[in-house]
């Protein structure tokens, strides 16, 4: 498939919202993947972009990450149903957490919860997949436990995917996705995670590999 035509400016689209691509790679729309640029900002926008274009036509969309590292710095990107992150493979694409420069936020890579964007079964992610990536929680810390300081912090998922995915070093859970509907988990490696955690926080560590589930909520 042809690149899309570069952003005019980072993490914008020059596409209407119905007509934002259905495949993009991440770094014709603002991302660097150079392990220097806080590639957080990009990230956040364009998944709002095509976020949009979902709830527009109702067509899902992929955005491709080609190796490289890509830095998220002191914020996690909310995530919209309809959007969905695929890298080359772990070690290839890696996504490296830290929050330097606020303490304060716990920058998971993805995140959508009941506490903080009212996730519940009538506002539940759909059709997302996170695929062929590596997550790097070791530069995120804070005074205090912070049970947000994962790697994937999902709740209330229908018809997701999550495949083929190392995500190592979090200062709380790995893989913290919860009340998964539909879903699929396969060769997920969790290891290092939950460092923080003195055995009695809220969110188990998660440090074991992971294979083909699914889940539903109850109620």
């Amino acid at each position: 498939m042809p690149r899309q035509t570069p952003s005019t400016l980072a993490g914008t689209s020059p596409y209407p919202t119905a007509g934002t691509p259905l495949l993009c790679d991440a770094r014709d729309h603002g991302l660097a993947g150079d392990g220097r640029t806080n590639d957080q900002p990009a990230l956040a926008a364009l998944v709002d972009r095509l976020g949009d274009g979902f709830v527009a036509d109702g067509r899902a969309r992929i955005i491709y990450c080609p190796p490289g590292v890509y830095a998220i710095r002191d914020a996690g990107t909310v995530w919209r149903s309809g959007v969905s992150l695929v890298g080359a493979g772990p070690g290839a694409t890696r996504f490296v957490l830290s929050n330097e420069g606020n303490r304060a936020e716990p920058v998971p890579l993805a995140f959508h919860t009941a506490e903080l964007h009212g996730a519940s079964p009538d506002r539940h992610l759909a059709y997302c997949t996170f695929a062929d990536l590596e997550i790097d929680g070791s530069g995120v810390a804070s005074a205090e436990y912070n049970p947000l300081a994962k790697g994937l912090g999902l709740q209330y998922v229908i018809g997701g995917l999550f495949r083929n995915l190392f995500i190592h070093h979090t200062a709380a859970t790995g893989f913290g996705c919860d009340f998964l509907q539909d879903t699929l988990v396969e060769a997920v490696r969790v290891v290092g995670c939950g460092r923080m955690d003195n055995g009695l926080e809220m969110g188990a560590p998660a440090s074991a590999s992971a294979s083909a589930r699914g889940a539903r909520w109850s109620g």
